[in-house]
């Protein structure tokens, strides 16, 4: 397996996906959204490696 040269990391909830984008170094929040999903998913035009982790129990 190859690893890509950028990785990002997303912490799950109801409300809100908590973004860490190592190709940009500072963390965002956005709504669990569909719209706000697919605007941030579309600023990833290189291959890279998404990893989730879902909040709470």
């Amino acid at each position: 397996m190859i690893i890509p040269l950028r990785c990002v990391g997303i912490d799950v909830s109801k409300q809100y996906l908590d973004i860490f984008d190592e190709g940009l170094g500072v963390p965002e929040r956005i709504a669990n959204a569909t719209q706000a999903i697919t605007q941030i998913a579309a600023r990833w035009r290189c291959d890279v490696l998404v990893v989730f982790e879902a909040t709470g129990v």
